[in-house]
């Protein structure tokens, strides 16, 4: 859980939480296994080189899943990208509702 959420966010009963947690301990073993070596597996280095539409990036400063480094690395490879990084781990939508959004409001808003 400490690589999805906050120590904030675990500390104490938490709904969000929670319901992860047991979509988590639901999966079948071999699920999980199948899309943790996906991702491990996915090289999307070239892939995103190719994107041209304005791209928004947000990353978590605290981020132990995707770091910062690589949020940066990603924004940095797609042209004309915009780079969002907000105080959080990895589900920076569920722990920073509203700078999220408001990140992509402004992204979406802009030229």
């Amino acid at each position: 859980m400490h690589n999805w959420f906050p120590a904030s966010m675990l500390a104490g009963p938490n709904q969000i939480v929670d319901a992860f947690r047991a979509m988590v301990l639901t999966t079948p073993p071999k699920g999980l296994a199948g899309c943790y070596a996906a991702l491990r597996d996915t090289d999307l280095r070239r892939t995103i080189s190719l994107i041209t539409a304005p791209t928004l990036v947000i990353g978590g400063e605290d981020d132990t899943v995707t770091r910062a480094s690589h949020s940066e690395a990603i924004a940095a490879t797609i042209p004309r990208a915009a780079l969002t990084l907000l105080p959080g781990v990895h589900i920076l939508n569920i722990e920073q509702p509203k700078r999220f959004l408001r990140a992509v409001l402004c992204f979406l808003q802009s030229d």
